[in-house]
């Protein structure tokens, strides 16, 4: 589960006896899904104390022994050069065998700071940070339970929280316990006190280093360094007897080995995280130091630390005005984060910012979070419910979040509130990539709006952002030649989590036994469908079985294992073939919403993956009929997010979510798909948020789409959709299973991701044989790809071909595409077509033919594309304001036309409002019915409602309001 770079760093750690460090990375990703996968399985009663299963007690153990000795070594030589691997793999075993002890406890242990010793958690949280692996380290503070009436004590621990989790703010404003309140006792324990005080003091002085202010407190007379505080309680922890012992050099000690290991490891910290801070960060060439420090330092209250692969960018020239940057790094490697950076950059400089998402949700959430981190700036978000081509403002605001189909909308009538844009963000930038016919209309759009935005805002820069992109290096080189500017491929692989993934098989003798029951009932039976009898046969025992490496790139049978899942069967199901034969399916919607019920009631976060609408629905009432009734009560926004809901739909009954009369929740399981209302989507989500919310939300693709939300544990109800036109299951692309099995882990929040598929079909293992079902091969194929599985081509390329070829009726694509391209109203010395040929010669397709010396493509694609768009039997010789609006709506020219003549006819009033023209719009269309689905889609509702005023000016005998 080990990306390539902390693989690397696991096998540097110290050699000890008997240890393989070659072999350590499977051994901890072993330790960690059998742990897991034992507590989903093991059920806690009120009279039994569970026990772990001899194997897993045996793996927790040797965790344990790796832990301390590890952490021994780096305690006695902190400035060891081995430090990060030895802190990571510590901090890595001490993670496995506390979650170990969660299952057997019978009550939550308090964490300790004590004379002795201090607690695991405090120490792996601490050897996280020196690994820098701050992710983890926030992960990990989560298990210190502060318990304790000691004051330097429980200061101290809610210290060390604060610090792993950036909230170095609130480290800096809680309350420091007086230096006298820990002197009523006896001298060891204020020698030990007085130990902790000092180190508290060292933490905070850490914090005020990372957020660059100036000392207060214990530090602000003197110059001391909270390195120079560690090395004093090192020095003040240790003393010799000394006259004792007659001066004997040899002679024992008085030692304080708690706040002496803690005094190490702080040591350690000091000197490994201060180069992330991200108020160390120096501000980009132009750019006024004390504004690039004011800004970091309001950046850093919410995330203080930069990672290594954002040093690494920011190293590269990214944050440079003029570079632009292709970003490939895996999913919750932190890409946001960059994107802000260089957003903070354009804003300093009086810059614009475009930010492109490809899903309203991911617009709302970025929209969001962007206002959080540039609290001063204006920042616009696309709505369902409004139109953006109706705001009165003449320009965009400091930052828009839009969908490329309204980018492109603005791009095609609004030109002019482009100036001054600086930067465009694409974020889940593979949206180019053409895919299914269904969406090969969104790829176009996409690419048009890159296109025409970097014609009308030539100087800005472009960041492309996607995990799935697997030719950066190529896109990057276009965007070079687009921009006539640098451009930076960044596809550093490493990643601040992990997961563990793997597949629901069953034991080959079980199934077999079922299809023989299936085959003997089927024999003596004239039912065309398995009675109810035989379905609650169908029982197997479910198991997982897991890769140890981060992809499934072998058949070696040590690099997998093999885990059992529940205690109890999981019921299958039956198909009926065309030749009437029953067989064996594999119930997948009912399964992952089963084995979502067992990982609920352990408390983890889990988020179930359907192929449609109705199936989510399905599942998540299955969840909620096995978890009953939860314990929960919607707080005062989710009750104004559901009231608004209610309000909108008319009636509770018609929400997804059951919730009672005192705001009282019902349902155990959320749903999160298109068909939500925008409110109804902010309270599934805000539910799902909560640590004391709801556990299960069932999505559509929808949330795979980029999606932040806190999630341990992943499942996949299947690796197949129904294809209504080819009447048989499709297999699902490589992207799109790899895009939901990375919504499992979220750097802050679980830094480890447990990740299920439910294969389309029965997979069997034979344990004794090692031999799988053959259907395993084709998810092995999926999963042996890193993130990076797409390679990103042009969806005008093969339009272009489709349109030269000229062999049968064009597609719809192929028409639309040829809708949508620009065209200019002529002068006597000017060529109408101008504008369509600059644009499909600056095309990622056309960019991939020069490279391949191929400039005769180019030339014959942009003709035959002209020409077809000159054939148009609508046309006229001479562009027409319907030519023009059809180009920039991407309607045909008739419906324009005939719209028109409509209006014309029915003329509205001098002076009308926006709502007059659409009243008159829509009784047209209501003579017209056929043309409701193409004229409906929003971009081109948007297009005609944004272009007639200003396209057709004197045409139509109408004119427009405000808007």
């Amino acid at each position: 589960m080990f990306d390539a770079d902390t693989v690397a760093l696991i096998t540097r750690a110290p050699a000890l006896q008997d240890l393989d460090l070659a072999a350590l990375p499977q051994r901890l990703t072993n330790a960690y899904a059998s742990i897991v996968a034992a507590r989903i399985r093991i059920r806690r009663t009120p009279t039994t104390r569970p026990t772990l299963p001899d194997v897993t007690a045996q793996t927790v153990g040797e965790m344990q022994r790796l832990a301390f000795a590890l952490e021994g070594y780096l305690s006695a030589v902190p400035e060891r050069e081995d430090r990060a691997a030895a802190g990571f793999v510590a901090g890595t075993a001490h993670h496995v065998a506390l979650l170990a002890e969660k299952i057997t406890a019978t009550q939550p242990r308090p964490t300790a700071l004590g004379l002795a010793g201090i607690s695991p958690e405090v120490s792996a949280t601490l050897l996280f940070l020196i690994a820098e692996a701050t992710a983890d380290a926030a992960e990990m503070s989560k298990a210190i339970l502060v318990q304790t009436d000691d004051p330097v004590e429980r200061a101290l621990l809610n210290a060390v929280q604060h610090l792993a989790n950036g909230r170095l703010a609130q480290l800096l404003d809680a309350d420091t316990p007086a230096a006298d309140v820990f002197l009523q006792t006896d001298r060891t324990n204020q020698g030990v006190r007085s130990l902790y005080y000092m180190l508290l003091h060292g933490v905070r002085g850490m914090a005020e280093q990372m957020l660059g202010r100036e000392p207060r407190g214990v530090t602000a007379p003197y110059t001391v360094t909270p390195q120079a505080l560690f090395d004093q309680v090192k020095a003040l922890s240790v003393d010799p007897f000394g006259d004792l012992f007659r001066g004997a050099n040899t002679g024992p000690s008085s030692l304080f080995p708690g706040p002496l290991h803690m005094a190490s490891l702080c040591s350690a910290v000091s000197r490994d995280l201060a180069p992330s801070a991200l108020t160390s960060l120096p501000p980009p060439a132009g750019i006024d130091r004390d504004g690039w420090s004011e800004v970091m330092r309001n950046m850093a209250y919410r995330r203080p630390y930069l990672w290594r692969n954002h040093r690494q960018a920011i190293a590269a020239g990214y944050l440079e005005q003029g570079v632009s940057s292709v970003i490939s790094f895996p999913t919750g490697a932190g890409k946001s984060t960059l994107a802000e950076l260089k957003i903070a950059a354009s804003l300093l400089r009086g810059e614009k910012v475009v930010f492109l998402a490809p899903t309203l949700a991911l617009v709302d959430q970025t929209a969001k979070t962007l206002s959080k981190t540039f609290s001063q700036a204006r920042v616009l978000r696309e709505r369902t419910e409004e139109s953006l081509l109706a705001i009165e403002a003449d320009e965009l605001p400091e930052i828009a979040v839009l969908t490329p189909e309204r980018c492109l909308a603005l791009l095609s009538f609004q030109q002019d509130v482009f100036e001054g844009v600086g930067l465009l963000v694409f974020d889940e930038c593979h949206l180019l990539h053409p895919r299914a016919p269904d969406n090969s209309r969104r790829a176009v759009d996409a690419m048009l709006c890159v296109l025409n935005f970097a014609t009308v805002a030539p100087r800005a820069d472009l960041l492309f952002l996607s995990a799935m992109m697997m030719n950066a290096q190529q896109i990057a080189e276009w965007l070079d030649a687009l921009t006539q500017r640098q451009c930076l491929a960044l596809e550093l692989r490493w990643k601040p989590t992990r997961q563990v993934r793997g597949c629901i098989v069953y034991g080959t003798a079980q199934i077999e036994t079922l299809r023989g029951r299936v085959r003997e009932v089927r024999a003596r039976s004239r039912a065309a469908t398995a009675p109810a009898f035989l379905r609650r046969e169908l029982t197997a025992d479910p198991f997982g079985l897991f890769c140890l490496r981060q992809t499934w790139h072998t058949t070696d049978r040590d690099d997998y294992a093999l885990l059992p899942l529940l205690d109890e069967p999981i019921r299958l199901a039956t198909g009926t073939a065309q030749s009437g034969d029953w067989y064996l399916t594999p119930n997948g919607n009912q399964v992952a919403a089963t084995i979502a019920t067992a990982t609920s009631a352990k408390g983890l976060k889990t988020l179930v993956f359907t192929q449609t609408i109705p199936l989510a629905n399905a599942a998540a009432r299955r969840a909620t009929e096995l978890l009953g009734r939860p314990d929960c009560v919607l707080t005062p926004e989710e009750r104004a997010l559901y009231n608004a809901a209610r309000e909108e739909v008319g009636a509770d009954v018609h929400l997804y979510l059951r919730v009672g009369d005192d705001y009282e929740l019902a349902s155990s399981a959320a749903t999160h798909h298109g068909l939500l209302l925008p409110a109804e989507r902010g309270l599934h989500e805000s539910l799902f948020t909560r640590p004391d919310g709801i556990n299960v939300l069932v999505a559509t693709s929808t949330l795979a789409q980029g999606m932040n939300l806190p999630s341990e544990v992943v499942i996949i109800a299947g690796d197949s959709r129904f294809d209504t036109e080819a009447d048989r299951l499709q297999r699902l692309e490589a992207y799109e299973l790899l895009n939901a099995a990375g919504r499992a882990g979220r750097a802050g929040a679980n830094s480890y991701g447990f990740v299920l598929v439910v294969p389309s079909k029965v997979v069997h293992f034979d344990e004794t044989t090692n031999r799988i079902q053959h259907h395993w091969g084709s998810l092995q194929a999926v999963f042996s790809q890193s993130d990076a599985c797409i390679a990103i081509e042009d969806p005008l390329a093969s339009l272009l071909d489709e349109i030269h070829a000229a062999a049968a009726p064009l597609s719809e694509a192929a028409q639309y595409m040829i809708q949508r391209l620009p065209m200019s109203t002529p002068t006597d010395d000017d060529d109408p077509d101008m504008p369509a040929r600059h644009l499909l010669a600056k095309s990622f397709g056309a960019f991939l033919a020069r490279a391949r010396d191929d400039e005769t493509w180019v030339h014959t694609r942009i003709e035959a594309a002209l020409g077809a768009r000159r054939a148009d039997p609508t046309a006229t010789e001479d562009v027409a304001w319907a030519e023009r609006l059809a180009a920039a709506a991407g309607l045909p020219i008739a419906v324009i036309r005939a719209l028109g003549e409509s209006l014309d006819e029915r003329p509205v009033a001098e002076g009308a409002s926006v709502s007059d023209w659409r009243d008159a719009m829509f009784d047209w269309l209501d003579e017209r019915p056929e043309l409701i689905p193409t004229l409906l889609r929003r971009e081109a509702l948007e297009g005609l409602w944004g272009g007639l005023p200003t396209v057709c000016q004197g045409k139509l005998s109408c004119s427009f309001g405000p808007g």
